[in-house]
């Protein structure tokens, strides 16, 4: 204790969850800061969640530097919040309140990295506590089976933060990865960011949807993304053609029946004939008639949106060892992206269930899905949200966990957030996304919504199972190339300058 830096000393109103401290004068005690304080021969662990500064003798009146010799009496006070004291590894909350007069230490950097110390599991390491570079903050894995939302506001570093786990699951794990993603933000994460070649850490694999545009420059290996109806549900059929009465269900359960019970491959086209040969029939009545003539528009109309093959992408592709998926939707309309995120996510989920408990062909999968709020909305018509909805709630059972990445997490289905326990948010102004946060949060006090508006690029609050305390970390660097960063248009001015005297 005689070694650590005594920073203040604790005023009257101290309690066993809080307690003020006057700052000492030579001391700089910013705010998440870190003190200890000794109670009963126990040091306990406390953050600073407020400073503010005090002079008794400065009055509103000399604003107007009329007098001076005053500035000598201030001083700051401080209030930390205690977080507790280890006790055989486990963090224990005191009964017993600090005794005013007790000095107040800068809490040392061994002794927080025992508190962030990951208890067992795969923890892997995505920052450091805001104020101590030297704290590395680990999430745990395992604690990822209770999903993982990942908010901010527009070009706030969501997406940034994301790939950092990425990486992070990829390298230490052998664990597949699969990214929805709606902008392209991952499609480059083969190469290193530090000199721009495919580094080899792990494998990246981008998926197009069939008549997706491809994005120039991908080095990673490009393959196409084909799903066929034999392995959807016929919920999922049922739901993308959308609005059919039950006599209608009817008929098309009973063609895809036929279809899967031939053993053979079949595509949506394969369906749309066995419709047509129905119309055809002549023992088909006109009643029946109009409803398959119903049907067959659906089809088709489905079948200008989403092609599906008779032959679709093996689901082992996607769950392949130490292998980043990414589902490139860059381009494609609203419901597109919204129709093959939810095939994608209830391909993978249907696989696990059926192979539950064998690791090799159902590993653990992670599905981190950027813009979630347009595919997870309170909208509960729309195919990928019901989806999501299913497998939020299921999907640890079977070692599918979900990271939801918005940047307007007040739009997704509140059902959903509440089967959200990991959080990880960066800088937050919209008043309304910080209560629907705390709403949905158990462990997301309101002093940490607070401090949402005040935090700077590259800093972000870890709630939930997946840390041993909240924290509000600074986030490491990325070792891949972030495809988010938004453009520097005066760097694109210079090179188009260049292009053009070059052409001169």
């Amino acid at each position: 204790m005689s070694q650590q830096r005594v920073v203040g000393t604790v005023l009257d109103g101290a309690t066993p969850l809080h307690f003020p401290f006057r700052v000492n004068r030579e001391a700089e005690v910013p705010l998440h800061e870190y003190v200890s304080v000794n109670v009963k021969g126990r040091l306990i662990l406390a953050e600073v969640i407020s400073v503010g500064a005090r002079n008794p003798l400065f009055r509103e009146s000399y604003a107007d530097g009329r007098m001076s010799g005053y500035e000598g009496y201030g001083y700051e006070v401080a209030v930390a919040e205690v977080l507790g004291y280890l006790e055989s590894g486990r963090i224990m909350r005191p009964k017993i309140a600090p005794k005013p007069g007790s000095q107040v230490f800068l809490a040392d950097e061994d002794e927080l990295r025992r508190f962030y110390a990951s208890g067992g599991g795969i923890p892997i390491t995505v920052g450091s506590l805001l104020h101590r570079r030297n704290v590395p903050v680990s999430i745990d894995l395992n604690g990822m089976q209770f999903h993982l939302g990942i908010f901010a506001q527009t070009r706030g570093g969501k997406s940034y933060l994301a790939g950092v786990i990425m990486e992070e699951i990829l390298k230490n794990t052998r664990f597949p990865v699969v990214v929805i993603d709606m902008h392209g933000d991952y499609v480059m994460m083969d190469r290193s960011a530090e000199e721009n070649i495919r580094h080899g850490m792990f494998n990246v694999v981008v998926y197009y949807p069939p008549r997706a545009p491809r994005i120039s420059g991908v080095t990673a290996e490009s393959r196409t993304l084909k799903i066929s109806p034999r392995e959807m549900s016929n919920e999922a059929l049922m739901e993308l053609l959308g609005g059919l009465g039950p006599l209608q269900s009817i008929y098309v359960r009973r063609i895809l029946k036929d279809l899967k019970s031939s053993g053979r491959p079949f595509s949506l086209a394969d369906v749309i004939d066995r419709v047509e040969e129905k119309i055809r029939d002549e023992g088909t009545t006109n009643r029946e008639r109009e409803r398959l003539m119903s049907i067959l528009a659906r089809l088709e109309d489905l079948w200008e949106e989403v092609e599906l093959p008779a032959e679709g992408t093996p689901i082992s592709e996607l769950l392949s060892e130490k292998t980043l998926s990414v589902i490139c939707l860059r381009g494609l309309p609203a419901r597109l992206q919204d129709v093959y995120t939810g095939l994608v996510i209830e391909q993978i989920f249907r696989n696990n269930v059926r192979h539950a408990g064998d690791y090799r062909r159902a590993p653990p999968v992670f599905i981190f899905i950027e813009e979630a709020h347009r595919v997870a909305s309170q909208a509960a018509s729309r195919y990928a949200a019901k989806t999501i909805s299913t497998v939020i709630r299921e999907g640890a059972k079977f070692r599918v966990f979900l990271a939801l990445i918005s940047q307007r997490p007040r739009s997704i289905d509140p059902d959903v957030l509440a089967n959200i326990g990991n959080y990880a948010v960066l800088r937050i102004t919209n008043a309304q996304d910080q209560n629907i946060i705390e709403s949905a949060s158990e462990s997301f006090s309101h002093r940490l919504v607070e401090d949402l508006p005040a935090l700077n690029q590259g800093e972000a609050v870890l709630v939930g199972p997946f840390v041993p305390l909240p924290a509000i970390i600074r986030v490491k660097s990325r070792e891949t190339v972030h495809g988010g960063a938004s453009e520097d248009l005066a760097e694109v001015n210079r090179r188009m300058t260049e292009e053009r005297d070059e052409e001169w």
